[in-house]
């Protein structure tokens, strides 16, 4: 038999809870009223397809306008603006733009041309900077040489300048003023010879002063022309030739300059070699006029020699109007 196990103690009575006195019931507290909020705005819209697609062709244009271009089409541009500075005379601008072409990688090429069009450029433009000066020693020169009555002095000199410079506006009032002093020298001299009556004298002077072509000496000539026929008029008349309506004299553009005395040799052949002289300084025009007045006097040679310097003036002109340089005897 199993032993019986002792009794388990009894268990301590429970206190019975404390009695708690009654608690009246507390009323909730109602919150108080919220102040209305206010509405919300209202959805936007989507973006449309037709939105993108414009924004998309806006961003295209932009990149077209500002995408690197070609560096060879932007060199020669600029090679082309240097040669522009460099035709204009802003030598000092084109050669600081090639120098700068240099430094960024310009082709040998564009590097020649661009210096070529500065090497081309810039004797002109030196003598364009230095012109005003030179002119203003020339002219002092000129007014020097006809105030002392050497017109052939003084168109001389005014050619030594067109040679180099060129011709402009001022060179050519002063090369009329120089031939219009020549034609009244000639005139003068003219009427010299008339009050001596020597016929042949004043023929060669009223021609020499007809081929400069002045027009205010153009009345002068006509008279001089009038009094040598009644010269010739009155010296018939004394020599008993008598004049009738058939013998009266040529009207005084058709002088026969036959009639009057004996052609000056030595005076021909002078005046032939200061005219080739002339055609050598470029002084055609004054050429022209040595020429007329040794054809007048019956130089051998000198009517072909008066064309050729009528000739090379045409040349000369035509080639100082159109910019160029005239050296010895040829347009460049």
């Amino acid at each position: 038999m199993q032993p019986v196990p002792p009794p388990r103690p009894a268990a301590p009575p429970v206190a019975a809870p404390p009695v708690q006195a009654a608690v009246p019931p507390v009323e909730p507290t109602r919150p108080a009223a919220a102040a209305p909020s206010p509405a919300a705005p209202p959805l936007r819209k989507p973006v449309g397809k037709g939105t993108w697609l414009l924004v998309a062709l806006f961003l295209l244009a932009v990149w077209f306008l500002v995408k690197p271009g070609d560096p060879t089409a932007k060199l020669e541009r600029r090679v082309k603006d240097a040669a522009a500075l460099a035709e204009q005379c802003k030598i000092v601008d084109a050669r600081t733009e090639l120098a700068a072409l240099r430094q960024d990688k310009a082709t040998g090429d564009q590097l020649r041309r661009l210096q070529a069009a500065i090497s081309a450029a810039a004797p002109a433009c030196e003598r364009k900077q230095q012109r005003p000066k030179a002119w203003t020693e020339a002219r002092k020169g000129v007014e020097a040489a006809m105030a002392a009555g050497s017109l052939d002095k003084a168109s001389t000199r005014l050619n030594a300048f067109t040679r180099k410079y060129g011709e402009d506006d001022d060179t050519r009032e002063w090369r009329e003023r120089i031939d219009a002093r020549r034609a009244e020298k000639l005139l003068d001299e003219a009427n010299a010879c008339l009050k001596r009556k020597d016929r042949a004298c004043v023929q060669n002077k009223l021609d020499a002063a007809d081929k400069l072509k002045r027009p205010e000496a153009q009345p002068r000539i006509e008279a001089l022309r009038e009094e040598l026929s009644r010269l010739l008029e009155s010296t018939m008349l004394e020599g008993g030739a008598g004049v009738t309506a058939t013998d009266a004299p040529p009207p005084a553009r058709a002088i026969n300059t036959a009639t009057f005395a004996a052609p000056d040799k030595g005076e021909a052949q002078r005046l032939r070699i200061e005219a080739e002289r002339d055609i050598a300084q470029a002084n055609y025009r004054g050429a022209m006029g040595k020429a007329a007045q040794c054809a007048t006097l019956g130089g051998a040679g000198c009517e072909a020699l008066r064309t050729r310097a009528a000739a090379l003036d045409r040349d000369y002109q035509r080639c100082l109007a159109a910019g160029n340089r005239w050296v010895n005897a040829t347009c460049q």
